[in-house]
Formats: C-alpha cells, structure tokens, sequence
C-alpha cells in the first residue's frame, strides 16, 4: 500500500471510529452554521479532521480560541506523534467556563487570561486520542495524534 494511500486509510478509520464533540458552557445559544456542517457532525459527530496552523522551525504553531461556542477551531486537528506543538491560545470571552486549558495526557493546566494571547508548548509522545478542555471538562477539544 502506498503512504499516501494508508494515511488517508488511517485518517478515514479514526474518523469513523471517533466522534468529536465541543459543547459550550455559556448558556447563549450557538450562532447558525452552513447546513452542510450541521448534517456531516450530526451524522459523524465530528465537522472534519483537518491539518491546521503552520510551521515554524519544526514546531506545529496552532491557534485556538475560546468563544461562546466553544474552543475554535471545531474540527478534529491532526497532530503528528514526536513533532513539537504550541497552541497559541486567546480566549475571546466572558461566558465561558474555560478560563484554562487542561490537557490531563500532557500534564498542561494553564490559566487564558481574557484576550491575551497564551503559548502551550508540548510534544504528543503517543499515537491515537488527545483531549483537552476546562476545569469543569464541560467544554472539551480532541486532536488525533499519528
């Protein structure tokens, strides 16, 4: 099989076998999204895996934000196993419970100060699931780790 074939073979399997979930805290409710969104994470409980940020000098510059809705991106964001990773993380809201990220795997807790920019640095050390979220584990993220 060729490498490009069994990533995407690799891909496809943890994407049907994973669903992803981002719930908001905040009782405001979550502005619309494209229908075509709603109907695939409705059907597959995930909007996509995607390779997101960009790299600098071998580290996987990430960014999130935490909104009413969530932490942002949504999709299921591929990371690869042993390559250095920094989250450039803003929370961008009062009405939310993540006021820290909390990577329980990567032994990460760390305080996102109202619009300030916050830089989490780790290194994924093991293939499959990697979670993150609040304190309260009500609003939650997930990267696949290859």
């Amino acid at each position: 099989m060729r490498p490009s074939s069994r990533r995407i073979l690799v891909l496809t399997v943890a994407a049907v076998l994973v669903g992803v979930t981002q719930p908001a805290c905040s009782k405001e409710p979550a502005a619309a999204k494209a229908p075509e969104a709603d109907e695939h994470r409705e059907r597959h409980g995930y909007t996509a895996i995607q390779e997101e940020g960009h790299l600098v000098n071998g580290t996987l510059m990430l960014e999130l934000s935490v909104t009413e809705k969530g932490f942002e991106p949504s999709s299921l964001v591929l990371l690869h196993k042993d390559k250095p990773v920094t989250l450039l993380v803003t929370r961008r809201t009062e009405a939310t419970c993540a006021t820290s990220l909390v990577m329980a795997d990567q032994g990460i807790d760390v305080k996102l100060p109202l619009n300030t920019l916050v830089e989490i640095a780790f290194t994924p050390r093991r293939s499959g699931m990697l979670h993150y979220g609040c304190p309260t584990g009500e609003t939650t993220g997930r990267f696949y780790v290859q």
